[in-house]
């Protein structure tokens, strides 16, 4: 999981971050945030080697952003994909 902040929050700066994720195959999830990151990433890897790759030759040369900081994930207790609430 990484977060990620941008330099700036024009349209076009969302717009450029939103279609060059969608062209990362290690990219499987992109969530905008509130708070104090933008987007919630969701990145699939081989490891930290993998990791540092995804980083440098990919993440890194995305124009526009300020800052990431991330976590990974150690184990999942609940992962479900859809949720219909009754009513």
């Amino acid at each position: 999981m990484i977060e990620v902040v941008l330099d700036r929050h024009d349209d076009e700066i969302l717009e450029a971050f939103g279609t060059t994720m969608e062209r990362i195959p290690e990219v499987l999830e992109v969530h905008l945030t509130t708070g104090e990151y933008d987007y919630l990433i969701k990145v699939a890897v081989n490891g930290t080697r993998g990791y540092e790759e995804f980083l440098r030759r990919k993440l890194y040369r995305v124009p526009g952003i300020r800052h990431t900081r991330s976590s990974f994930v150690l184990r999942s207790l609940k992962n479900v994909q859809a949720f219909l609430p009754p009513g």
